[in-house]
């Protein structure tokens, strides 16, 4: 009895490393590992290949790679029977045309797929972008609209809409987006965050801190800390406000605007001591801030300590010399000591800068009814009183 044969019907089957799945999966292993270069190659094989149906999700991870000239040679090919399939294609020459900056192209393509698909958010999307890069924010916004009606649970779109309101200042309209964020995805900061800031421009203090107090129990930064902190002080709330500014630097020892602004609710209640310990440390951090100096400086007059106080303003305006608050203060202080020239050419400097500065024009008034030269004095407070 003979030895059987072996079956050739291994010898006939296709070897797996030329089937379409081994390539696809070959190219998406490069992309995972980071060899884009091979991943685009692969891609582009795939293409190359005889199929009856276009491969379009190939021609779309090419495009989200940026490999946009290789995806546009296969799809500006393809044949488009103006059905759900052809405006697949529309839309994916649209985001090759966006990518190449031929944007008059990119917004004439996604008009036509948005006629096969005007449901489609994503096409609405594009034609966004289309609009924005040809600098036409309005008709960008009734795109983003459009969006948000085929798509309604896409929180994306509804920030996107709100921040390019906030950009060009149309705050009421951007909160109600950022509203609709919230109310979509109810746990993310960052759309707390920004409803927050809304609010702060609205002059809605108390929505204010309501929405920073949910960005932070959210996941937020110590930095939203010291945002839900100035709210608070904003709207009188100063024990809650000094809490939130102690725990900013508790675990951002640096933060400079909290320093600065924890200082000022010190010097606001009397604290003066406590003001100069954080101003000190905010100096270390920011020696050449003229106005962190200004604001040490009038704590120190506060304290009486009129000549340090002179040092650090005389600092500030080294850095900043017309600075007219700075100069002010300066006389002020001048004027405490008794340095009634010193103060009068501060108060001169200040005047020639502002004509209009009535506080300059009552103190410089003030400096000569000390000095007894009285019809001087008068002339200062009458234009003090005219300027009131």
């Amino acid at each position: 009895m003979g030895i059987p044969l072996a079956s050739s019907v291994k010898q006939k089957r296709p070897s797996l490393r030329k089937t379409y799945l081994w390539n696809s999966l070959q190219a998406k292993w490069h992309f995972w590992v980071g060899k884009t270069d091979l991943a685009i190659q692969e891609w582009v094989d795939l293409l190359n290949q005889e199929s009856e149906k276009p491969r379009l999700k190939e021609a779309e991870h090419l495009i989200e790679v940026q490999a946009f000239q290789e995806a546009r040679d296969y799809l500006e090919n393809l044949e488009r029977n103006y059905d759900e399939e052809s405006a697949s294609i529309c839309g994916l020459l649209a985001r090759c045309y966006l990518g190449q900056a031929l944007i008059p192209q990119a917004k004439c393509m996604i008009e036509e797929a948005l006629k096969l698909r005007p449901q489609n958010s994503r096409f609405w999307d594009i034609l966004a972008d289309c609009h924005l890069e040809l600098g036409d924010w309005k008709e960008g916004v009734k795109a983003l609209d459009n969006s948000c009606r085929a798509a309604p649970k896409n929180a994306e779109t509804y920030y996107r809409l709100g921040i390019i309101y906030a950009y060009h200042e149309e705050y009421l309209e951007a909160l109600r987006c950022f509203q609709g964020c919230c109310q979509l995805e109810p746990r993310e900061s960052q759309y707390w965050e920004v409803k927050a800031e809304m609010h702060l421009k609205l002059e809605q203090m108390s929505d204010a801190c309501r929405s920073f107090d949910r960005a932070l129990r959210y996941g937020g930064t110590p930095d939203l800390a010291a945002r839900l902190a100035y709210c608070y002080i904003q709207t009188g709330q100063i024990k809650k406000g000094i809490q939130y500014y102690k725990f900013t630097l508790k675990y951002e020892p640096d933060h400079y605007d909290c320093l600065s602004n924890l200082a000022a609710v010190y010097q606001n209640q009397g604290q003066t001591q406590e003001a100069i310990t954080l101003l000190d440390r905010a100096i270390k951090i920011y020696p050449k801030d003229p106005i962190l100096l200004n604001n040490l400086a009038f704590t120190l007059v506060h304290q009486g300590r009129t000549r340090k106080a002179a040092e650090y303003y005389r600092q500030a305006l080294e850095l900043s010399p017309n600075h007219p608050l700075i100069l002010y203060n300066l006389s002020v202080c001048l004027s405490r000591k008794g340095n009634w020239q010193e103060s009068i050419q501060s108060l001169n400097q200040l005047i020639e800068i502002d004509p209009n500065h009535s506080a300059g024009w009552a103190l410089l008034g003030n400096i000569y009814d000390q000095m007894d030269q009285y019809d001087t004095a008068i002339d200062c407070y009458n234009k003090a009183l005219k300027l009131a």
